[in-house]
């Protein structure tokens, strides 16, 4: 089958879609036309970019600042071959085990919640809370299991 018949089919239900776009979705006789006024009027400026607006300068220098920040901790060249990502490996792997030796609770302060009782207590209650989720057995107030429960402990319930 030729594709002339159908090209001509198709023709007229195009040309009908391009001309329903051109018309007014308002219904009106002629488009909406907007004011010289508000046509040459400058753009405004959203809220967030007021101080880039008011000091073009400041937003370069910060610019440049970020782009230094980012050749510092980018690699000097590409690492490639096998010495070098070896090289690599050791150098993260030892990194990683100096950050694994810091012990994180040394280093930490003692929250300020703790000197109010009562967010201190709502703290314990917290902690408490979670120790039972983690270990539900030690809890030992389960509730009983609902019948035909295959696995009480998955299901996290008292077996009757």
């Amino acid at each position: 089958m030729s594709s002339r018949p159908l090209i001509r089919r198709l023709a007229p239900l195009a040309a009908l879609a391009v001309l329903a776009g051109c018309g007014d979705p308002g219904g009106g006789d002629y488009p909406r036309l907007l004011p010289l006024s508000q046509l040459n009027a400058p753009p405004a400026v959203p809220a967030h970019a007021a101080e880039a607006a008011a000091d073009p300068s400041a937003v370069e220098t910060s610019l440049r600042a970020r782009q230094a920040a980012a050749r510092r901790h980018a690699p000097e060249s590409p690492v490639t071959g096998d010495a070098a990502l070896a090289a690599r490996a050791a150098a993260l792997r030892a990194r990683a085990g100096a950050l694994a030796a810091t012990d994180p609770a040394a280093a930490a302060p003692t929250p300020a919640t703790e000197t109010d009782p009562e967010t201190a207590a709502r703290a314990e209650a917290l902690r408490q809370r979670a120790r039972d989720m983690l270990n539900p057995g030690a809890a030992g107030d389960l509730p009983p299991c609902p019948p035909g429960t295959a696995d009480p402990q998955a299901a996290g319930c008292a077996p009757d």
